[in-house]
């Protein structure tokens, strides 16, 4: 059976998979806000063809409707 692993060992992992995780906390973060602005940009976009087709349909004649 082997030894339990030392307090310093334990410490020193403890801070290497801390480091990790924010590692790759700060990744996803990142992920989040492009997908985030993407999205805010997509309903931007969807807001104005909107606009622009109820301006045509405005402009169409009622003999056309």
């Amino acid at each position: 059976m082997s030894r339990p692993p030392s307090a310093e060992t334990q410490l020193r992992t403890a801070k290497s998979e801390l480091k990790e995780q924010r590692a790759a906390l700060s990744a996803q973060a990142e992920a989040t806000a492009i997908w985030r602005g993407r999205a805010t940009k997509a309903e931007q976009e969807v807001a104005e063809w909107k606009a622009r087709f109820d301006l045509l349909l405005k402009r169409t004649p009622e003999s056309l409707k």
